[in-house]
């Protein structure tokens, strides 16, 4: 008797191992799922993928040089809008300390008298950049007396009549540095060009103005407010907040170069301090217009800054970049950033479109889908710059594009790389495959030949001494008999000349012969058979002069034609065979009457053991390599074959010969029978070359050519 629990314990293990056995095999279902999902798939995943890690490894990197070049670029080679005619700047330059012979930026009773002249010409507001505080070095005391007082009347007097007045400060490590008293109690701004020193490209170039400070206005946008054309509890288009410093800023349009070369007007219009002073302006002149006073002196550095569109010295004005700067402000038209996501859409686009071109194309048609794509990129930034006023940063999708690229073809280099060992492989497997399979025919088709003879001889000899004594079916035996082994023995002569043929260096044996001899010769030969066949064989020869060509293998060739001709051909049709001379040629006809050809069956005839699938094809025997090898041994000799044939109609196979054989010219056949292996016909590969030899044309030597080929 069993122990207790051990009839239950039994079971249990045994239903264990069938649930083992049920993981196992749905583990491994999901693995052969997952395996043919990734191969199928495997080329969308590897471009998703690779362009995924690539935006992710991009959008973590700054190229601010790239960045700023470009932006630089779209600046100064995209088109901006015009300046405003309703600005005009005011310089102390060098023609007012010349014309003044004082030194830059004047003494304060300049600045009042100034300022006293401008009262007339009727400005529409006044914007003071000339940094007071340095004229406060240079004289002190005027600013205490009679001259400080009269640069403020001046001021009130205007703020009086509705002209805004606006001092420009400048800023330092302690906040604005005010203007000296009694200026102060004027109205006042902090107006600073700002550089890129440390942020972004950090090449001190003027890309961005600061619009707020500390939640205060700054210059521009304070004068834009008081003249009413910027809404008070409202920033400029584009506008972004750094809360490093707790400021506002914005990339202001340039309305062209800021720059002006000799001879040519600058954007804005602009008038010396000189001649306000001494009252040389038309009384019209600034009349309306927004007016901007700063200093301009070619001895100071610090009235000239670096933009996209110059970063020489003493090029850019700085009161030309504060008109540029408050122009924007007044028309709205500030450089809108895009979104951080757009950056990450446009390069991970950018990178799958290059990848999968890459993938997918030859490697010319990826090149230049590279370049178009990285152009294309560049041209729309450009026009969206230009026009809309819109910055797509275009650093990391152009990097991306290229990146992309040479991350890429490495890649598709090792999968090709791969392919090639496999087809390698193949080719050399397939090579041994050949080889066996023509040892192989070659083997069995010398020992077949032997056999099939004396089987042959047999019959005959006993047709020949019992026909008398044998009844009527069994001497129909015996011609079946024979007949069979006739067919036979021409099966294994073609497969012996096949595997001769692609197996060994066939050399052509060239005499001059006269090609009509042969064709006539040949025609004897199938007289016998065509009236048997009821078929009647006309014959239309032209004179020829004698050409190059191995009597054995075109006899063969017309043979083989001819035969055809008479196997697919019905009773009481006609065959004829012509010969002419045409150009270079020597051409060949064989025309009959028989079924014709479809256009299907016309791509395929000169393949090896391919034959017509119908109803009269498949009642007479063949081998379907007597095509095969005409069109082989023709083009051996320099020459073509060419057939025209429609099905019902019957078909006309010509033969081209050329009158000279060009002996210098060793014809390579390894492309021909590597063309037919890749149809799926197993061709070896030959080498063919022709050798001129001199010989006579009686039968011994026919006899001993036709065993070397």
């Amino acid at each position: 008797m069993a122990p207790c629990g051990t009839s239950l314990a039994i079971p249990v293990f045994k239903q264990g191992n069938e649930m083992v056995k049920m993981r196992t095999s749905h583990i491994k279902i999901y693995r052969r799922a997952i395996g043919n999902f990734f191969a199928r798939f495997e080329k969308p995943l590897l471009i998703v993928v690779g362009a995924v890690l690539l935006t992710v490894v991009l959008m973590n990197l700054e190229f601010n040089l790239l960045e700023s070049s470009l932006y630089d670029f779209r600046m100064s080679k995209g088109s901006q809008p015009a300046p405003s005619q309703d600005i005009v700047l005011i310089s102390l330059d060098d023609q007012t300390t010349k014309v003044l012979d004082e030194f830059s930026p004047l003494p304060l009773d300049q600045h009042a008298r100034f300022l006293e002249k401008l009262e007339a010409l009727s400005p529409k507001a006044v914007g003071y950049l000339v940094d007071m505080n340095r004229v406060n070095q240079a004289q002190p005391d005027l600013f205490r007396g009679e001259w400080g007082n009269r640069f403020v009347q001046s001021a009130n007097r205007l703020e009086g009549r509705g002209i805004p007045v606006l001092l420009g400060t400048p800023f330092d490590v302690t906040g604005e540095v005010l203007p000296p008293y009694p200026l102060s109690s004027l109205s006042h701004a902090i107006a600073v060009i700002h550089k890129d020193g440390n942020v972004f490209s950090e090449d001190k170039v003027t890309r961005r103005a600061l619009l707020k400070l500390y939640d205060k206005p700054t210059f521009h946008l304070d004068l834009a407010r008081r003249l009413g054309l910027s809404p008070s509890n409202a920033l400029p288009r584009g506008a972004y907040f750094e809360s490093e410093v707790e400021a506002e800023y914005f990339f202001f349009r340039y309305h062209g170069s800021p720059a002006s070369k000799p001879g040519q007007p600058s954007r804005y219009t602009r008038y010396s301090f000189s001649d306000v002073l001494l009252g040389k302006l038309p009384t019209d002149a600034l009349n309306g217009k927004i007016v901007l006073i700063g200093s301009l002196t070619r001895e100071d550095t610090g009235d000239f800054a670096l933009t996209p569109y110059s970063k020489a010295s003493f090029a850019n004005p700085k009161l030309a970049i504060h008109a540029t700067i408050l122009d924007t402000i007044l028309h709205d038209n500030g450089i809108l950033r895009a979104p951080v996501w757009v950056n990450w859409v446009a390069t991970f686009l950018a990178s799958t479109f290059v990848i999968w071109s890459v993938f997918t194309y030859t490697p010319l048609v990826g090149v230049f889908n590279t370049l178009s794509a990285a152009l294309l990129f560049l041209l729309a930034g450009q026009l969206l710059f230009s026009i809309e006023g819109i910055w797509v940063r275009e650093g990391q999708p152009i990097i991306g594009i290229f990146l992309g690229y040479y991350l890429a073809v490495p890649y598709r280099l090792i999968r090709e790389y791969k392919k090639r060992w496999d087809y390698q492989k193949k080719n050399e497997l397939l090579m041994q495959v050949e080889e066996l399979k023509t040892n192989f025919l070659s083997l069995v088709t010398h020992d077949l030949k032997t056999p099939v003879a004396r089987i042959q001889g047999l019959a005959e000899v006993l047709l020949r001494k019992a026909a008398e004594r044998l009844e009527q079916t069994d001497r129909e035996t015996l011609h079946h008999i024979i007949a069979s082994t006739d067919e036979l023995n021409h099966f294994i002569t073609s497969i012996l000349e096949l595997t001769k043929v692609e197996s060994n260096r066939l050399q052509l044996f060239l005499e001059s012969k006269d090609i009509n001899q042969l064709i006539e010769k040949s025609i004897e030969g199938f007289r016998t058979q065509a009236r048997a066949a009821r078929i009647q064989i006309n014959v239309q020869l032209d004179p020829l002069f004698p050409i190059k060509i191995d009597p054995s293998l075109i006899s063969k060739v017309l043979n083989n034609l001819i035969d055809n001709a008479l196997k697919y051909s019905p009773a009481g049709s006609q065959i004829t065979v012509e010969s002419h001379e045409t150009g270079e040629w020597v051409e060949i006809l064989v025309k009959d009457q028989g079924i014709g050809l479809s256009e299907v069956e016309r791509t395929s005839l000169f393949t090896r053991f391919y034959r017509a699938k119908n109803d009269t094809t498949t009642q007479v025997t063949g081998t379907g390599l007597g095509l095969y090898l005409t069109k082989f041994f023709i083009e051996a000799h320099q020459g073509k074959v060419e057939v025209q044939s429609e099905a019902g109609r019957g078909s006309t196979f010509k033969i081209l010969l050329p009158l000279q054989f060009d002996e210098s010219k060793s014809t390579d056949f390894s492309s021909h029978f590597a063309a037919s292996a890749r149809d799926g016909h197993g061709a070896g590969l030959t080498t063919v070359t022709a050798t001129p030899v001199s010989r006579s044309s009686d039968n011994s030597s026919v006899s001993k050519r036709s065993q070397r080929v």
